[in-house]
């Protein structure tokens, strides 16, 4: 009996290959669809709580950062991180979120954020003591709280975090418009801006810090002015007096 010719024995293996590529392909439509439907979401929580979250990282990276100052801080906001991490901070664990308003307030200034950022993240893990440079920011007592979600899309070209806890998820809104981190021209405090010209952190120091133009003005230029004003004055009576009267 002769044996069946290549073309037939190989149809029935290129078939199932053939089948399971199109199996595939419609996994991976699927996984995207599902990957979209959970961006759009995370995107609507965002957008959702954006007030809130802005609200206490501002506060956050102004707050007294000393045991009374966590304490006040946990009071205000009890999620913005995990409890577990702030039961941390009241055992003196030496692994803690406790340095984290220094490190946020070096990065708001424009500080080095490297590897700051990431930590605070939770994308890098607490560096090992022997990982770090002895000159900079103890980083090996920072905790670093994992994400909910993070992955590099390389089809697609995306960046997909969604963070742990609220405290990241303000970063994170805050990092995707890195311009908001403002320090006010009035009274140095951080706040986030909530457009390009904004210079002060609320109406009283935009009022307060008018005045301080004003004054300035005035105590630099305040006597030139009073003169030329006089001056003026003066022309005005004396071209007056040269003005014929009007025939009754």
């Amino acid at each position: 009996m002769q044996p069946l010719p290549p073309e037939v024995t190989q149809a029935p293996q290129q078939y199932d290959r053939r089948k399971m590529e199109r199996e595939l392909k419609r996994d991976d439509s699927r996984l995207m669809l599902a990957y979209q439907r959970h961006d759009r979401k995370v995107e609507r929580e965002l957008k959702r709580d954006r007030r809130k979250l802005f609200m206490a990282l501002g506060e956050f990276v102004n707050m007294r950062g000393d045991d009374e100052g966590w304490t006040h801080f946990r009071k205000r906001w009890p999620n913005f991180f995990p409890e577990w991490e702030y039961d941390k901070l009241q055992d003196g664990s030496k692994v803690s979120i406790y340095t984290y308003p220094e490190v946020l307030n070096q990065i708001w200034m424009g500080g080095e954020s490297d590897p700051y950022l990431d930590i605070l993240f939770g994308i890098r893990p607490t560096p090992k003591p022997e990982d770090t440079n002895p000159e900079d920011m103890d980083t090996t007592r920072l905790s670093s709280i994992p994400p909910q979600s993070f992955s590099l899309e390389w089809k697609e070209g995306t960046i997909r975090y969604h963070g742990g806890c609220d405290f990241q998820r303000a970063l994170y809104l805050l990092f995707r418009e890195s311009w908001r981190a403002r320090t006010c021209e009035a009274c140095e405090s951080k706040f986030i801006a909530q457009r390009v010209a904004q210079r002060y952190c609320s109406t009283d120091c935009s009022e307060k810090m008018q005045r301080e133009i004003k004054r300035k003005w005035w105590t630099e230029h305040g006597h030139a002015w009073r003169q030329e004003r006089k001056q003026s004055k003066q022309k005005e009576k004396k071209g007056g007096k040269n003005v014929p009267k009007k025939a009754r």
